[in-house]
């Protein structure tokens, strides 16, 4: 049954299982789970995507992070906590120390990989569906 008036406006976040340009099993074993919080999947209306994963373990400068991509929309990454990260935008990379925001232009070829700290990634991406 589909709820009703402001019913269907409100979601619980859903554990995320597979998503493109992640090998969500290995990051969710190295650094914690990744959950969506609100999506056009979820709220039809929703003209957002917000994804969040704590970060639970301590990575040990890994590779895990997800594979080189692009999208057709901005990405914003907000860094809570005191998150280590290392961001690829195109042909440059830099280490971002948190709490910090990332803004990842549309259409940019980006990455970004787990180096060391604790708190939570917070993913947006306006417009478009993701994954």
């Amino acid at each position: 049954m589909t709820p009703s008036g402001i019913q269907r406006f409100i979601v619980k976040p859903r554990k995320i299982e597979e998503l493109v340009h992640h090998d969500i099993r290995k990051m969710e074993e190295e650094v914690g789970p990744l959950f969506r919080y609100m999506s056009r999947e979820m709220v039809p209306e929703a003209d957002v995507t917000l994804l969040v994963r704590k970060i639970e373990r301590n990575p040990q400068a890994s590779d895990v992070g997800p594979s080189l991509h692009q999208h057709v929309v901005n990405q914003l990454y907000c860094l809570l906590g005191n998150l280590e990260v290392e961001v690829t935008i195109e042909d440059e990379k830099e280490i971002v120390l948190g709490p910090a925001s990332i803004l990842i232009p549309a259409g940019k070829n980006h990455a970004i990989r787990f180096i060391a700290g604790r708190g939570y990634l917070v993913n947006v991406l306006s417009g478009a569906s993701y994954g």
